[in-house]
């Protein structure tokens, strides 16, 4: 005999606000400009201090991977500031070394700042040829929009969305598909398969280019991988030579504004305005001096060096436009064999075919 069950008592029900509009937020692809870059760095770093630590304690249950991963920026900030104070800091412990203390605590910073910006700055190298050999652009932004799950059963549901920074390409099996086709449409593949040799007009060019474009990912994020530590790296060496005297001079010697007998709220605001333009002047000069000097010492070795020391920066350049330069390379010259490899199994789609 059959009984029947009912699940009243055990119902859960989930509640929308009454007020939750009609017209939601989708994910959608950004236009890929530095503007945009830019804006997404902020995000993803301010969200990584301020909302998905508190998340994560809370063990909400709309905590994500891509939070936890994005968390790192937190130990990667704090850990740089807290190397910077702890160099600089050293001046104050032996009076005699303060100017040593000083100027290396000056250099080790600046080291940290240029290394973050070699590093954010040349995964360009790889990514922008890559995308004008293959037509796929692996730092294409996307916007990605969820609505949060309600934290208890019978709770109301949240209508505010969440909004993450991320890019198409984040995943290589799972990239998102659908948001090229419904922003960009077809033609991004039409595109693709083109560059690659595997012809136009193809019956399915989505099919076709997406294995080629998996492995297009995986290499890229590679040769990324490789060449932005090596120019990180490379920013470290920079900020090490002795060129950012005048740099560090310029900076401490800038105009300050003096107050004058008779001077008022205007004139002091009018003088702090115009040292203020004057300064940025004199040290961005001096920025561009002490950094074009910087670059020639590191090649060709500081005075009365021999030796190793005297080669070793020259070599570092070397190395690193070769693995730029070299794993760049790879990653079009890969994807083109594939293409040719896939083109040879591809039936002529001009000429009619029975299937038995």
């Amino acid at each position: 005999m059959i009984k029947q069950v009912s699940l009243a008592e055990n119902n859960v029900s989930y509640k929308a606000k009454s007020e939750q509009k009609e017209t939601q937020l989708e994910s959608r692809i950004l236009p890929n400009t530095i503007g945009t870059r830019i804006n997404q760095k902020f995000q993803k770093t301010t969200n990584a201090f301020l909302l998905y630590p508190k998340k994560g304690l809370r063990g909400d249950v709309n905590s994500d991977f891509y939070e936890f991963i994005t968390m790192g920026i937190v130990p990667y900030l704090m850990g740089s500031g807290m190397f910077i104070a702890m160099f600089n800091l050293l001046r104050n412990l032996n009076p005699k070394s303060q100017v040593l203390a000083g100027i290396n605590g000056k250099k080790f910073a600046l080291g940290v700042v240029l290394y973050g910006l070699f590093k954010s700055l040349s995964g360009d190298l790889v990514t922008r040829p890559v995308y004008w050999g293959t037509g796929v652009d692996l730092e294409l932004p996307i916007e990605h929009v969820s609505y949060p799950l309600p934290k208890e059963p019978g709770a109301n549901a949240d209508i505010m969305p969440e909004i993450q920074q991320r890019k198409v390409y984040d995943s290589r099996e799972f990239f998102r598909k659908d948001l090229i086709q419904k922003d960009i449409g077809k033609e991004y593949y039409d595109n693709v398969a083109e560059k690659l040799g595997l012809g136009t007009d193809l019956n399915d060019s989505v099919t076709e280019t997406t294995p080629i474009i998996q492995s297009i990912v995986s290499t890229t994020k590679t040769a990324k991988t490789l060449t932005t530590y090596a120019w990180a790296a490379t920013g470290v060496g920079l900020a090490m030579q002795d060129s950012w005297k005048d740099f560090f001079a310029s900076i401490s010697n800038r105009r300050r504004y003096h107050k004058a007998a008779g001077d008022n709220f205007g004139t002091k605001i009018s003088q702090k305005l115009k040292n203020f333009g004057l300064n940025t002047i004199d040290i961005s000069k001096s920025f561009g001096r002490s950094f074009c000097k910087g670059f020639k010492t590191l090649w060709s070795g500081e005075n009365g060096a021999k030796g190793f020391m005297k080669h070793a920066g020259k070599a570092w350049l070397l190395l690193t436009g070769a693995v730029t330069v070299g794993s760049t390379a790879n990653v079009i010259m890969r994807a083109r064999t594939n293409a040719k490899l896939a083109n040879e199994n591809i039936m002529d789609k001009s000429k009619e075919s029975t299937v038995i």
